[in-house]
């Protein structure tokens, strides 16, 4: 099983940095919203 080539390594890098942008911009999103709902309550 090898699957250390600098390329593969870039992409698991490259799709790593997606996936926590994602994150990020999701639990970002859903701190946002909660501020909204407490000020509207």
């Amino acid at each position: 099983m090898q699957g250390t080539t600098d390329a593969d390594i870039e992409a698991r890098r490259r799709r790593a940095r997606r996936t926590a942008l994602i994150a990020g911009g999701f639990a970002l999103a859903v701190f946002l919203l909660s501020i909204v709902q407490m000020l509207k309550v």
